[in-house]
């Protein structure tokens, strides 16, 4: 984890200290609702109770009379996983996340308003906050984790989204956007191994041995507010 913020701390000096006097750094940041599905053999239910919500920011640099730009987005929040379908019911775990993408953004501009399509790479670290059962019975039931193997926390990610600014906020300095971001996350197989158990009503036991693998498909949709740092000269900014 520790060279992975490294990395983000590195990305973002250098987007500061850009040497073109005429760009802009940007800031941005914002609320996103999104839904998660994770198919395999180990679960082919598409509702696990798996609405999410997270943060994001992000700092862009754009520099003048141009279309395309880098932007640096960082998003933090919960979200679910399901490892074991029994049934009607599955048992999910549940994360924290923290998801880095370095996007390139591509400007659309019309007479009252932007649209901005990007597409990046980056990855997602998880860090598993416990195991609980989703489905028609799950409240009825208990879920342990009883051991694990090969955890990997974090995973490689790509991502492609639309961002769109309505009226007279386009083109201005202070501007909020909606948008639609699809995320993908390679789970590789062969890792995230774990046993399972679970308590039914009548004292019926299950024990499962189930790999978190596969690929996750993450639509989300966000709002977010952005503001536009100009730079006057090398080593200074104005508002």
């Amino acid at each position: 984890m520790r060279r992975y913020l490294q990395a983000i701390v590195g990305i973002v000096f250098v987007l500061f200290f850009a040497n073109d006097c005429s760009a802009q750094i940007e800031l941005s940041s914002g609320f996103d609702l999104s839904y998660p599905e994770l198919l395999n053999s180990n679960n082919a239910r598409m509702l696990y109770g798996q609405v999410s919500f997270g943060v994001k920011v992000g700092v862009a640099y754009k520099p003048a009379e141009t279309q395309f730009f880098p932007i640096l987005n960082v998003s933090f929040g919960r979200t679910r996983l399901p490892i074991k379908q029994f049934g009607e019911n599955v048992a999910v775990l549940n994360f924290d996340y923290i998801n880095v993408m370095l996007n390139e953004n591509y400007i659309l501009t019309f007479p009252k308003s932007e649209v901005f399509i990007y597409g990046g790479v980056g990855f997602s670290y998880l860090i598993n906050e416990g195991i609980q059962v989703a489905g028609s019975q799950g409240e009825t039931m208990h879920a342990t984790i009883d051991s694990t193997k090969n955890i990997n926390n974090a995973f490689p990610a790509l991502n492609i989204g639309f961002e769109y600014n309505y009226g007279e906020s386009a083109g201005k300095d202070l501007y909020i956007t909606m948008g639609l971001n699809f995320q993908y996350i390679l789970l590789l197989a062969g890792q995230n191994t774990y046993n399972i158990s679970i308590a039914a009503p009548s004292n019926n036991f299950y024990h499962y041995q189930s790999s978190l693998t596969g690929n996750v498909i993450t639509p989300s949709f966000y709002l977010a507010i952005h503001y536009k740092m100009h730079r006057k000269k090398k080593s200074s900014f104005y508002l």
